[in-house]
């Protein structure tokens, strides 16, 4: 089974009136009008090593079932025909590999291809293989390996980013070699699966945390992201929160938030709202699964707001920032219907803000100091209800864990952007600024959080703090 996508790809860039013309001439690129562009082809090449001339960037992995796995590809400056071999592993090995169809993927285009057929709980290991124009023999363009969802209790690990804040610029390859870092030691822990928090690339328009100005940008913008995740997405399954960075904001203008809409989901594989049983949305922005006797829900705080958020407005209220009632009944039935014993949440910032002043908590600062404010205070009620254990969230750019009724909210770090909110603008007394990720390592009777600072890209890194539920505190 293959199913196409195709997108068009740019570039961003900070100015009121930033010309694509400006923005190549800033990052020293070349305009480009096929598929994703010239210029982007070449931007990605300029953010890390050597790679297959095949494929522009390594395969990403998503939407992990317990029979199924899409890989997303994107060419490189030649038109292929393309096929993936796949098959379970046993002591190591692959005894024996299943092929898709061929299917074309444009210069410069971005094809998925769904590997169905699998076993739930399983170690697989792919391979992709490439015909290039001209040529009469395939040839091994990228390998990766992954685990579909589990269905048993055994123990498993995942692993949480936040805020890379990824753009093409020169002047941001700073947060390009953090997220790189952060990456590989991820890889080196080998987790079953990612999850994104949100802000993971960053729009720049004439106003903070603005739309795109061009319909090319997002996808300049994601495929940079991706080069800087590097092989991990090409065997470990990950899954995106949408922030306040990614151009979809409810009070961007509707044709701008498209064009952001149309990148992501054209370069990232999220569910959708037939994925899982869990449902979700159908412009993949929040979704639900089940992983072992984990339920994972992940919520969009920034899609359904009737207010303008902006960082300085002074028009939405730290208490009036809400899911809309779709995505709240949605999350609702979700937690009543789940008798998983570990239950967690995943967004980008808490649907209220209590931060160290009146301007953060307008944007949603403070994480669990916010649990009896606004609609936050609804969610607190209904994870109280339900046993929700943790509710995982970015947007303050460090480490921090507050427990509040026996519920962790937990802020998860920075993996890229180079800031750092103090306590003047979070509110936190206790906290890491250190740039890294977050560890879960679930298990049948307890759940262990740990925060690692990565120190290289191939070492585990170095853990900062930890803390434990056991089945008894749960």
């Amino acid at each position: 089974m293959v199913k196409v996508k195709k997108t068009k790809g740019s570039l961003e860039f900070m100015s009121k009136k930033a010309t694509r013309r400006d923005v190549l001439k800033y990052t020293g690129l070349f305009m480009g009008s096929t598929v994703l562009g010239d210029g982007l082809l070449n931007s990605a090449k300029a953010f890390a090593e050597d790679r297959s001339s095949f494929l522009l960037v390594p395969p990403f992995l998503g939407r992990p079932t317990q029979e199924s796995i899409t890989v997303n590809l994107v060419a490189g400056d030649q038109e292929i025909v393309c096929h993936l071999k796949y098959g379970k592993v046993t002591e190591s090995k692959v005894a024996s590999w299943q092929k898709t169809e061929d299917f074309i993927i444009k210069a410069k285009g971005v094809e998925e291809t769904v590997l169905s057929h699998l076993a739930p709980g399983t170690h697989y290991k792919y391979q992709v293989f490439v015909l290039p124009g001209g040529s009469s023999a395939s040839q091994l363009a990228d390998t990766g390996s992954f685990r579909t969802q589990r269905i048993d209790h055994e123990p498993f690990d995942f692993a949480v980013i936040s805020d890379s804040h990824i753009t093409p610029l020169k002047r941001d390859f700073n947060r390009f070699d953090v997220l790189r870092r952060a990456s590989g030691s991820i890889s080196v822990r080998k987790p079953e699966f990612l999850m994104m928090l949100g802000d993971n690339i960053q729009t720049f328009s004439s106003y903070h945390g603005g739309h795109l100005t061009d319909p090319e940008f997002g996808s300049w913008l994601y495929l940079v992201m991706r080069k800087g995740l590097g092989d991990l997405v090409s065997s470990t399954p990950a899954f995106l929160v949408n922030g306040n960075w990614e151009g979809e904001n409810s009070w961007h203008p509707e044709k701008e938030r498209g064009w952001a809409r149309q990148a992501r989901m054209a370069f990232i594989p999220n569910p959708d709202n037939t994925t899982y049983p869990e449902g979700g949305s159908a412009e993949e922005d929040f979704y639900g699964f089940t992983w072992g006797n984990a339920l994972c829900l992940v919520l969009n705080v920034t899609g359904y707001n009737s207010s303008d958020h902006r960082l300085n407005t002074l028009k939405g209220r730290a208490d009036d920032w809400t899911l809309g009632k779709k995505q709240r009944d949605w999350l609702h039935g979700q937690l009543s219907l789940s008798d998983a014993k570990w239950k967690f949440l995943f967004m980008h910032h808490t649907v209220a803000g209590k931060g160290g002043d009146e301007i953060n908590s307008r944007y949603g600062r403070g994480g669990g100091r916010a649990f009896n404010v606004g609609e936050q205070s609804r969610l607190q009620d209904m994870m109280k209800e339900f046993g929700v254990q943790i509710l995982f969230y970015g947007h303050d750019h460090v480490f921090t864990d507050i427990m509040v009724e026996n519920i962790h909210y937990t802020c998860v770090g920075s993996a890229g952007a180079p800031w750092k909110f103090d306590t003047n603008d979070t509110g936190y007394k206790k906290y890491w600024t250190q740039s890294g990720y977050t560890w879960v390592e679930v298990k049948k009777d307890s759940v262990k959080v740990s925060f690692v600072k990565a120190n290289s890209k191939n070492t585990e890194g170095e853990i900062l703090h930890t803390y434990e539920i056991t089945e008894n505190a749960a």
